[in-house]
C-alpha cells in the first residue's frame, strides 16, 4: 500500500505527556529479584507447613499439574515490560518496552514467559533511487541466539523513546540520519463502560512517518508472526498449521491457525489496503528456521514483501536448463508489509492489526465455554478477519473514547503527575490478570446480570493462580467498580450464589494438617477456582488454611455491596425506558454514528428528552449544592453525585444526571442483602465473650495469611464494626425495621468494645496480645476506608482517633521506614528504638495495594501531602526497579519482591475515588513528593 503525501500535511503523532517514559537503552537503577529469606524464628514456625506443602507440590507434579502457588520455582520480575495488548477475557500478549512480543497468556490463566524474535516489526527506508539505505528490526533488546540469523537489530536505543499510558503506548524512533522520524502508536480497546470493544482479543499498531530531509523517501513497515508455542520446550507442530491469505473490501491480511493447549487459536495480521491492492500484494508465508533469510533479503531488495517463488514445486536448473524438484519447507510463519511514500516534509501512516481468535475454552468437564467477544463475532474460529476489519475501522473512535475518559484525569490539577500515570498503567491487570470472561446468556434469566454481562474472573496474581481471590479483590475492586461496574456486579452475584453452598468433601489444611470442608454454608469462599481445574465450579482452590474460619471474607463482601450500591446509583442510566439499560441498546451503533455509544451512555446525547422520560431514583431527594472539583469533567463528577440522602452515613448530595447504563442499584441491594445479613449473623459465632466484637482465632485467619492475630484485632475488629454499620443502613434503605433495630443495637455494642479494647490513645492495637502492644499496623483502618468510600460521614470511628492513628502510621510505618521511599511497611514496633516488626514474613513486607489504600484514607481525612508522599515514594521505587506492568504484591527493605503481577495494586483507584470526594486544598503540593522532589521524574 502506497500513500503519497505532501509537505503541508499534519505532523506525526505525539506521545502522551504522561505515562511510563523510557529510552530504549534504559537500564533500571535499582535491582530487585524474588528472593525470600525468612528469619530463623520464622523458619522454625513454618517447618510443618513447609513439609506439608512439599508433599502437596510433589503430588501435583506427579499428576502433571501445576500447584496453585509454586514456591519451588518462583518467577523473578523480568524488568522489561511495557504496555500489554489484548482486551478483557480474550487472552493477552506482553510487550517489552524495547519492542519484544513476550509473556503470552492465551489459554486463560496460564502464562508463558517467552520472547519470540520472529514476531516483530521491520523497517526499510529507501531513497529516491529506490536503494535501501536502512533496514532494521524495530527493537533494541539484545538479539537472541535463536533469532533469524540474517535479521539485523540496527537501532540506536538512545535515539528512541517509549511511552506507556495503558491501554495505549507510543514508541518514537529518531531516524533523521536517514531522513525519517517514525512513531508507532499501539492501541488496545480496554475502554471503561464499553463492554463489547473491551472484550476484543486484538491490538492496532499505527506507524506514522515524516520525511525530514530534502529527498523522496519510501518507508516500508513489515509485520512478521510465527507459531507461538503453548508451553516451554515444546517443539513446533508445523504439520498441523494452516496458513492463508485473504482480502476484504477495506482490509487484507494473513492468518495462521494453530493449537494452544490442544485448543484452536487463529492469529491474524491485517492492514488497511487501497482499492488497487490485491490479495497477492505485500505478503509472505515463510519458515522461521529455513527461509527467514528470504524475508530479510526480499525487503532489502524490493522494499516490500513478495511471495517466495522458490517455494514452488519446480525450479530451473541453470546448468542444463531443465526443471528439477526442489525441497519445499512447510511454512510456520506469516508476514505483511505496507509502504509509505513520502515527499520532502510529507507525513503518512501505515495501520496494522493483530488478532488472536481462541473462542472456545474447554476445561476437564468438557463443557464448552464461549469467550465474551463471541457474543458479537461468533465462536466458529474464523472471526479474525472480521475483528481486524472492525478494529481498523473503529480504532480512532476507541482513541476518542479513551481521551474523553482519560483527559479529565490527566488535566486534573488535584492529581500529581506520577499518580496520573500510575492510575492508568496499573489497569493492565484487569485484562492481563489471567482474565476469563464468558458469555452465559443462555444460562441465566434476564433478571440476572450474568445474562447480559457474562461471568468474569481474574487471578490473584500471575504466580498465585486462583480466580477472584476475594480477600485481595476487596482492595482491587475499586477499579472494576468505577470503570466496569457491571463486571463488579457480576462477580458479586457469583459470590452471592456460593455463600449458601456446603460441601461434605474434606481436604487437609497445609497450615495445621487438620481436615476441613472445602466449603461451609454462610461463608464467602476464598476464591472461585484454579485455571488448571474447573474455574467457577471447583471453588476454594486455596488450601493453606480453613478459610471458613477467616474473619475478613464475610465482612469484605458486605462492605463491597454498599460501596457498589453507591457507585451504581451514581452511574444509573439516564433514561426511564428499561430498554436503554440493555446490551442491545449499547450495541446498536448505526453507520455514521460510530462514536454514538459514548455520548448516549453518558447522557451527552438525546438532549431533547422530555422531563417525563428522566429516571428519578429516589422518592425523597434532598439536594444541596456542591462545588465542582478543579479540572473535573461532568462524567467524572457524576461518580459521586446521588439524589438519595443516606441518613446513617450523613451524606447529602445534589441530584445530577446519571452517567452510564449499569445494573439497577436497588435491585442489586435487594438481591444481595439476605446474604449480607446471613454472613453478619454467622460472624457472631466469633464473638466468644458476647461483647459485640469478634475475636481472631490465634492463627492467620485473614488476608495476612502468615501473620497471627489473637483475640480482638484492629484489622478484623474494624472490618466487623464497619460491616455492622453497613448492614444496619441496608436494612434502613430496604425498610426492614426488625433488622434495623437488631443491627443498631449490635453496632453500638461493637463500637464501644472496639474503642475500649483496642484504642490506646495513638492508634488501634494490632491485637490484645501483650507482646504486640506497640505494633502499629498500616492497614488498621481498612473498615473506615470502605465506609468513607461508601459515603459515610457519620463517625462510626471517632474522627479524632482516625486522625491520630493515621499520623502514627505515617510517622512510623512510612517515615521511619526508609524515610518514606517505599511506602508503608505492614508492621512497625514504635518506640525510641522503633523497628520493623519481624514477627512474621508479612509483618515486615510492604504491600503495594495496602499502601495505596492507606493513602486513600489519608486523602479522605484531608492529609493529601502525607498520602502522596506515602504512595508516591512506593511508586517511585517500583519504577526505578523496573517493575511496571508486573507490580508485585510485596517489597522487602532489601529491595527484593514477592509475587509478581498481582491483583491488589489496583487499589490505587481508591485514591482516585478519594480525590474526587475530597479534592486537594488550594495550596499546591510539590508533585506530591516534597521529600522526593529529585526522584519523581521517572
Amino acid at each position: 500500500m502506497e500513500i503519497e503525501t505532501a509537505g503541508d500535511h499534519e505532523d506525526i503523532d505525539e506521545p502522551s505527556r504522561y505515562g511510563l517514559k523510557l529510552l530504549l537503552n534504559h537500564e533500571f537503577p535499582l535491582k530487585s529479584k524474588q528472593l525470600i529469606i525468612p528469619r530463623p524464628k520464622q523458619i522454625f514456625e513454618m517447618m510443618p507447613l513447609s513439609a506439608r506443602y512439599l508433599k502437596y507440590y510433589l503430588a501435583k507434579r506427579m499428576q502433571k499439574r501445576k500447584p496453585i502457588m509454586d514456591y519451588v520455582n518462583m518467577i523473578s520480575a523480568q524488568r522489561m515490560y511495557g504496555c500489554p495488548i489484548g482486551g478483557i477475557g480474550g487472552g493477552t500478549i506482553g510487550r517489552g518496552f524495547k519492542g519484544e512480543f513476550c509473556r503470552f497468556q492465551l489459554y486463560p490463566g496460564l502464562y508463558e514467559y517467552v520472547t519470540v524474535p520472529e514476531c516483530q516489526f521491520i523497517i526499510n527506508i529507501r531513497d529516491a533511487k529506490k536503494d535501501t539505505i536502512f533496514q532494521s528490526v524495530l527493537s533494541t533488546y539484545n538479539k537472541p541466539k535463536k533469532a533469524p540469523q540474517t535479521w539485523e537489530w540496527n537501532l540506536n536505543g538512545s535515539d528512541c523513546e517509549y511511552t506507556a499510558l495503558y491501554p495505549r503506548a507510543w514508541t518514537t524512533y529518531d531516524l533523521t540520519k536517514y531522513g525519517i522520524k517514525l512513531v508507532c502508536r499501539q492501541i488496545t480497546p480496554v475502554i471503561p463502560h464499553n463492554y463489547k470493544d473491551s472484550s476484543l482479543p486484538c491490538a492496532v499498531f499505527v506507524f506514522s512517518a515524516k520525511n525530514v530531509c530534502n529527498e523522496h523517501r519510501d518507508v516500508s513497515i513489515s509485520f512478521t508472526w510465527t507459531e507461538v508455542l503453548g508451553e516451554p520446550n515444546k517443539k513446533k507442530n508445523i504439520g498441523k498449521l494452516d496458513l492463508e491469505r485473504y482480502a476484504e473490501e477495506h482490509t487484507c491480511g494473513v492468518t495462521l491457525e494453530q493449537k494452544i493447549a490442544d485448543q484452536p487459536c487463529t492469529f491474524t495480521i491485517a492492514k488497511k489496503k487501497q482499492e488497487s491492492e490485491t490479495i497477492h500484494d505485500a505478503y509472505c508465508l515463510w519458515n522461521s528456521a529455513k527461509t527467514s533469510r528470504y524475508v530479510w533479503e526480499c525487503l532489502k531488495k524490493h522494499g516490500k514483501l513478495e511471495p517466495d517463488h522458490n517455494q514452488s514445486a519446480k525450479v530451473m536448473d541453470n546448468k542444463n536448463g531443465k526443471e528439477k524438484a526442489k525441497k519445499i519447507y512447510k511454512n510456520d510463519s506469516i508476514a505483511l508489509s505496507s509502504t509509505i511514500s513520502l515527499d520532502p516534509g510529507g507525513c503518512g501512516s501505515a495501520e496494522f492489526c493483530l488478532v488472536w481468535d481462541m473462542p472456545i475454552i474447554k476445561y476437564k468437564d468438557s463443557k464448552i465455554h464461549k469467550r465474551y467477544y463471541t457474543k458479537y463475532f461468533g465462536s466458529d474460529g474464523i472471526a479474525g478477519p472480521s475483528i481486524a476489519a472492525y478494529a481498523l475501522k473503529n480504532y480512532e473512535n476507541w482513541e476518542k473514547q479513551l481521551s474523553e475518559w482519560q483527559d479529565p484525569i490527566l488535566n486534573n490539577s488535584n492529581i500529581p503527575d506520577w499518580l496520573k500515570s500510575a492510575l492508568m498503567n496499573e489497569l493492565y491487570f484487569i485484562a492481563d490478570g489471567g482474565t476469563i470472561w464468558f458469555d452465559v446468556s443462555d444460562e441465566y434469566p434476564e433478571t440476572d446480570p450474568r445474562h447480559e454481562f457474562g461471568v468474569f474472573g481474574y487471578l490473584e496474581g500471575h504466580e498465585y493462580r486462583m480466580y477472584n481471590t476475594y480477600d485481595v479483590h476487596f482492595y482491587a475492586s475499586f477499579a472494576l467498580a468505577q470503570l466496569w461496574p457491571n463486571l463488579q456486579v457480576v462477580l458479586q452475584y457469583m459470590y452471592r450464589d456460593s455463600i449458601a453452598l456446603e460441601s461434605p468433601k474434606l481436604r487437609q489444611s497445609l497450615y495445621d494438617g487438620k481436615s476441613c470442608k472445602f466449603k461451609v454454608k454462610d461463608t464467602v469462599p476464598h476464591d472461585l477456582g484454579d485455571p488448571d481445574g474447573l474455574p467457577f465450579t471447583q471453588i476454594n482452590a486455596y488450601n493453606i488454611h480453613d478459610v471458613s474460619e477467616w474473619r475478613d471474607l464475610n465482612l469484605k463482601f458486605i462492605l463491597q455491596v454498599m460501596r457498589d450500591y453507591r457507585l451504581l446509583r451514581a452511574y444509573s442510566a439516564p433514561f426511564g425506558n428499561e430498554r436503554y439499560r440493555s446490551m442491545a441498546f449499547i450495541d446498536d451503533v448505526r453507520d455514521g454514528t460510530e462514536d454514538d455509544l459514548y455520548s448516549r451512555s453518558t447522557g451527552q446525547a438525546d438532549t431533547d428528552l422530555s422531563p417525563d422520560e428522566s429516571c428519578d431514583l429516589s422518592p425523597e431527594p434532598s439536594p444541596i449544592p456542591m462545588d465542582r472539583p478543579n479540572g473535573m469533567a461532568d462524567i467524572l463528577n457524576l461518580l459521586y453525585r446521588s439524589s438519595e440522602v443516606v441518613e446513617e452515613c450523613g451524606e447529602k448530595v445534589e441530584t445530577r444526571e446519571p452517567a452510564v447504563a449499569v445494573w439497577d442499584s436497588r435491585q442489586y441491594l435487594a438481591d444481595l442483602y439476605p446474604a449480607c445479613a446471613a454472613l453478619l449473623r454467622r460472624g457472631l459465632e466469633w464473638d466468644k465473650d458476647g461483647d459485640g466484637l469478634i475475636e481472631n482465632g490465634g492463627f492467620p485467619d485473614q488476608t495476612y495469611d502468615a501473620w497471627v492475630m489473637t483475640g480482638p484485632s484492629a484489622y478484623c475488629g474494624g472490618l466487623w464494626v464497619a460491616a455492622i454499620s453497613v448492614v444496619h443502613q441496608m436494612a434502613r434503605i430496604l425498610k426492614l425495621e426488625d433488622d434495623e433495630r437488631e443491627f443498631a443495637k449490635l453496632l453500638e455494642q461493637a463500637r464501644s468494645s472496639l474503642e475500649n479494647k483496642l484504642w490506646n490513645g495513638s492508634f488501634y492495637r494490632f491485637d490484645t496480645k501483650p507482646s504486640n502492644r506497640d505494633v502499629v499496623m498500616a492497614d488498621q483502618l481498612a473498615g473506615h476506608w470502605f465506609l468513607r468510600a461508601s459515603g459515610w460521614t457519620d463517625q462510626v470511628f471517632p474522627e479524632e482517633n482516625v486522625k491520630k492513628a493515621l499520623n502514627t502510621i505515617y510517622e512510623n510505618n512510612v517515615m521511619r521506614f526508609l524515610n518514606g521511599r517505599m511506602g508503608a511497611v505492614n508492621g512497625f514496633v514504635r518506640g525510641a528504638r522503633g523497628h520493623v516488626d519481624t514477627t512474621a514474613l508479612q509483618s515486615e513486607e510492604v504491600w503495594t495495594g495496602v499502601t495505596y489504600g492507606l493513602a486513600a484514607v489519608m486523602i479522605y481525612e484531608g492529609m493529601h501531602e502525607q498520602a502522596f508522599v506515602t504512595a508516591g515514594g512506593l511508586h517511585n521505587t517500583l519504577m526505578k526497579m523496573g517493575l511496571a506492568f508486573e507490580t508485585p504484591e510485596a517489597l522487602y527493605e532489601n529491595g527484593n519482591h514477592r509475587s509478581v503481577a498481582y491483583m491488589r495494586p489496583l487499589a490505587i483507584w481508591s485514591m482516585y475515588q478519594a480525590i474526587l470526594a475530597r479534592p486537594c486544598p488550594p495550596a499546591p503540593v510539590n508533585n506530591g513528593q516534597p521529600h522526593l522532589a529529585n526522584e519523581s521524574n521517572l
